[in-house]
């Protein structure tokens, strides 16, 4: 659908080819002109146009095509954005209130046997600790800083190079 003004008669075929040459008239004529003009010379798709864009850009200051980076940075960010959210719909699947509880309670037992060891034996090495319930050392850790944030123990350090 073309609108013209009322007051100028309507352009043939080959006046609209030749404003939109001559860069004066409408803009979305002379744009179209264009497209046809690049369209006719690298394939009729408007990926070949693209692709055809994209080749004829400089090289950058890096030694690359500037347009071509610009996409890989972004096609990396949105890669890295796709793959934290499969992650964390993923997590959220065990975020569910029954287990949380579970966890809970599983925690404050393992905080009680702790307790226990360390009272029975007055004082506690985290390693012997961790052997003696099966949990890895960092576990064991995790488990006295919750004792002591509570008040039920007192944390001691101690350096672990040879004096």
């Amino acid at each position: 659908m073309e609108s013209s003004k009322p007051d100028e008669p309507e352009k043939s075929g080959k006046e609209k080819g030749d404003s939109a040459k001559s860069g004066s008239g409408n803009p979305m004529e002379m744009g179209m002109g264009m497209m046809k003009k690049m369209m006719g010379q690298g394939g009729g798709s408007p990926m070949a146009m693209m692709q055809k864009m994209m080749n004829q850009h400089g090289e950058g200051a890096e030694g690359g095509n500037p347009m071509q980076q610009m996409m890989g940075s972004c096609m990396a960010m949105c890669s890295e954005m796709l793959e934290t959210m499969q992650r964390t719909t993923a997590l959220a699947a065990y975020a569910q209130p029954e287990l949380h509880q579970l966890f809970e309670e599983w925690l404050a037992a393992r905080e009680d046997e702790v307790l226990h060891r360390i009272e029975q034996a007055g004082s506690q090495d985290p390693d012997a600790l961790a052997g003696m319930l099966s949990l890895s050392s960092a576990s064991v850790t995790v488990l006295l800083a919750r004792l002591q944030n509570q008040g039920k123990i007192h944390l001691k350090a101690e350096s672990v190079r040879a004096s």
